[in-house]
């Protein structure tokens, strides 16, 4: 074996020591993933499973998807003045409705406080990803218990 082998490969291993070193050592108390459940408003998951609406697997999109979604829903998704959407990932399934869907994708749109709506009211409605076509919707009146 080269001597400069012998350093080449010395530097790399240093250099592999160095980024395993660090990965290690940085995020190992942070978060590693967005805790999406605790965004939604209380009672949430039980209040849609009474409107035999049923979701899973949500997870967060990105600012400029919360925007198109915005843009392109309909007039009920807007939020009354100070209440911020929540845009979420999921799949959901509603056979109470007129259409039934099964673990269809989709955006969901969480508006607290709906407009129209009683205080303490959510409008839930969930989007076609591709077209922000309005799949189904359900208000409720809000409730105590957690998601």
């Amino acid at each position: 074996m080269k001597r400069s082998h012998a350093v080449v490969a010395a530097v790399l291993a240093l250099v592999w020591a160095g980024v395993l070193a660090f990965v290690l050592t940085h995020g190992s108390h942070d978060k590693s993933s967005v805790d999406v459940y605790s965004e939604l408003p209380p009672g949430f998951t039980a209040s849609l499973q009474t409107q035999g609406v049923t979701y899973a697997g949500l997870s967060p999109v990105d600012g400029a998807t919360v925007q198109q979604v915005l843009s392109h829903a309909t007039t009920s998704v807007a939020a009354p003045t100070g209440a911020d959407p929540i845009v979420l990932r999921t799949a959901f399934s509603d056979t109470a409705k007129g259409q039934t869907f099964q673990d269809r994708a989709a955006l969901m749109v969480v508006v607290p406080q709906a407009q129209g709506g009683a205080s303490g009211s959510v409008y839930v409605a969930f989007l076609d990803p591709l077209t922000y076509r309005l799949l189904t919707s359900v208000t409720y009146g809000g409730a105590s218990s957690s998601p």
